[in-house]
């Protein structure tokens, strides 16, 4: 069964500054960049409720994406194989050309993954597909539209993934969006 995570759009920098939440309108996951001259995007992964009394969730960190405009970007993930390691954002996640919108990058599973960035009669969104001789789907990112907000779609082939598919989807849509400014 696919996860669907739904962003609350309220910010200049949709992506940067939101939440994602699922089908019961509960925050899965937090992207939350302070204004400051050296932008560090925190996301973090809701651990759930810590009591039956307690409303409110417990977030643990999961990655950390140090902004550069002159110098690569870092990202930093919290656990895992890169646990503790700070790495350029260029050397994990390739961009594969510059015609097309591909960016590869090797999952915590060893596998590569690429996201691709896609149109269909002017709506834009990114597919994830597992590199194999097939190109599995993997998750699919919609933009926000007039009629609808934008949303994340992990598909089962993704599920042991649903981490690095949000870190590497903010990166990319970061990106994309200061090309486009």
């Amino acid at each position: 069964m696919s996860v669907h995570l739904y962003q609350k759009r309220s910010q200049l920098e949709p992506i940067l500054n939101n939440v994602f939440r699922d089908d019961e309108d509960k925050t899965i996951y937090d992207c939350h960049t302070p204004k400051c001259m050296h932008r560090t995007t925190t996301i973090s992964k809701s651990l759930g409720h810590t009591s039956d009394t307690d409303s409110s969730d417990n977030f643990e960190y999961i990655a950390q994406i140090d902004w550069r405009v002159i110098h690569s970007s870092k990202i930093r993930f919290a656990n895992g194989r890169f646990s503790g390691k700070e790495m350029k954002a260029t050397d994990y996640i390739k961009k594969r050309s510059w015609t097309c919108r591909q960016h590869v990058f090797t999952g915590e599973d060893g596998k590569e993954y690429i996201w691709r960035d896609s149109t269909l009669h002017l709506r834009f969104y990114w597919q994830l597909f597992l590199k194999d001789e097939v190109e599995t789907p993997v998750a699919v990112y919609r933009r926000e539209t007039f009629r609808k907000g934008a949303h994340l779609e992990i598909l089962p082939s993704g599920k042991d993934l649903k981490d690095e598919i949000v870190v590497t989807l903010v990166y990319i849509e970061q990106q994309n969006m200061a090309q486009i400014m």
